[in-house]
């Protein structure tokens, strides 16, 4: 097959797939974190018509037996609703520690790290991507069709800190140091064959269970 045929035979091929992804899904994450690492999320998929997505895969019943099945984990909370022509899942959960989050099937939550600075400052990080699940072309055409088919797909992430934020990598106006909350949101084609990076850098003072557990490694 001749190099010209054979590109536009791959263009016309990922123009398919991507069409095919165009009733893919939208995602929306509110996540409260205490002082010991602690909190809950309320977390919402959204599915637009025609989402050619098994129920075992993305579906109310499968997405909490997900969570669920995590020892520290707990649903509180879940239900189904339409705005618009859009299907929404809704989980409410709660955990014993922010990084039991990386024990949910398929990385649904992607990878979370905690960690202390030189000024003793809690500094949390985030990884979140696609790439393990859809692989796109990334030449300009590839990149075109893309954009077109899933730019239109928000992935929003909110979350509130316990104490005073420092510094994070969201825009100055999604920052909020009036209420310690940070809102990181991408379109689902900037998600795929890429990774973003949430970062933020808050103050950190040492709660009862810190003063525990730093007792008991002495």
């Amino acid at each position: 097959m001749p190099d010209k045929l054979k590109r536009t035979f791959l263009n016309v091929a990922l123009a398919v797939l991507l069409l095919g992804l165009a009733g893919c899904i939208e995602y929306r994450e509110e996540l409260w974190l205490n002082a010991d690492n602690s909190g809950n999320l309320v977390f919402e998929i959204g599915l637009p018509p025609h989402t050619s997505i098994e129920e075992d895969e993305i579906g109310e019943l499968s997405i909490v037996s997900f969570c669920d099945s995590v020892p520290g984990m707990t649903v509180t909370g879940s239900g189904t609703f339409t705005e618009g022509d859009i299907t929404w899942i809704q989980v409410r959960a709660e955990f014993e520690d922010v990084l039991l989050l990386n024990q949910v099937q398929n990385q649904w939550f992607g990878r979370i790290y905690m960690e202390n600075n030189e000024e003793n400052n809690r500094v949390f990080r985030r990884i979140i991507t696609m790439s393990d699940t859809i692989n796109v072309n990334n030449g300009t055409f590839g990149k075109m069709l893309k954009y077109a088919a899933l730019g239109q797909y928000s992935w929003i992430y909110t979350l509130h800190l316990p104490d005073d934020i420092h510094d994070s990598n969201a825009p100055l106006m999604r920052t909020d140091t009036l209420t310690n909350s940070i809102t990181w949101e991408y379109n689902l084609a900037s998600l795929i064959n890429d990774q973003k990076v949430l970062t933020c850098t808050y103050r950190h003072r040492t709660g009862f269970r810190d003063y525990l557990n730093n007792l008991f490694k002495r």
